[in-house]
């Protein structure tokens, strides 16, 4: 997934940059190396990580999430993409959709399959948005082509889901020009990435993201 990175969140990211900078292996050759490894072990960098990776697979969408408590930075720079919002106890969640296609190169297929994932994550975050909302939580999500928020008020700036997720998770990622290309340890290129925040208690949105699964279980009719 590529994506134009933004400015609040380059300080965060320089010496990720020049570790990138310096790996002269390509998004092919990193491609190469996941589907070698079938047995599809990783180790999680992360230190803010409070839940996962875990799988949800349900109607509403099948995508890997994990739950972090946003870092103080992080938090500081989210105020100009949430504004007037009360971040405190912040949690980000970043999810992953397996992709057939490799989300690097563009044509129809392509295209069509990025809009089908973000069907497919708009779903599953109304779900766990609405739930929340009646508990009396705040949540949104943003939308990964633009990075504005999708419930609350558009502030000055955007989330950029790349440089997110590489800052949360420690995930690889390469150049492309301008754009950065994210790499997942298992599924490498081949994904779609996008971002939910909450200022529910951890407890609350595990809770509320299993009463989820379990209400569109796969095992049920598809609900939209």
């Amino acid at each position: 997934m590529m994506q134009q990175p933004s400015a609040s969140f380059t300080s965060e990211l320089i010496h990720a940059s020049l570790v990138v900078a310096n790996n002269s292996c390509s998004v092919e050759a990193f491609n190469n190396s996941i589907n070698n490894n079938s047995s599809g072990d990783r180790k999680i960098r992360s230190t803010s990580i409070v839940v996962g990776p875990k799988m949800s697979e349900t109607t509403l969408a099948n995508l890997e999430y994990s739950i972090h408590a946003s870092p103080r930075r992080m938090t500081r720079d989210l105020a100009t993409v949430f504004p007037n919002k009360d971040l405190s106890g912040l949690l980000v969640v970043p999810t992953f959709q397996k992709c057939k296609n490799d989300m690097v190169a563009w044509d129809e297929e392509i295209a069509k399959e990025k809009d089908d994932r973000l069907d497919d994550f708009i779903r599953w975050s109304k779900a766990i948005h609405s739930s929340l909302e009646t508990l009396g939580y705040w949540s949104d999500m943003t939308d990964p082509a633009s990075g504005f928020p999708s419930f609350s008020e558009r502030g000055r700036d955007v989330y950029p889901d790349v440089e997110g997720c590489q800052l949360l998770l420690k995930y690889d990622f390469q150049n492309a020009g301008c754009c950065k290309i994210l790499l997942h340890p298992i599924w490498g290129s081949k994904i779609y990435p996008a971002t939910f925040f909450t200022t529910a208690p951890v407890d609350i949105l595990v809770k509320v993201i299993s009463q989820v699964e379990q209400e569109h279980s796969l095992s049920k009719p598809f609900s939209a």
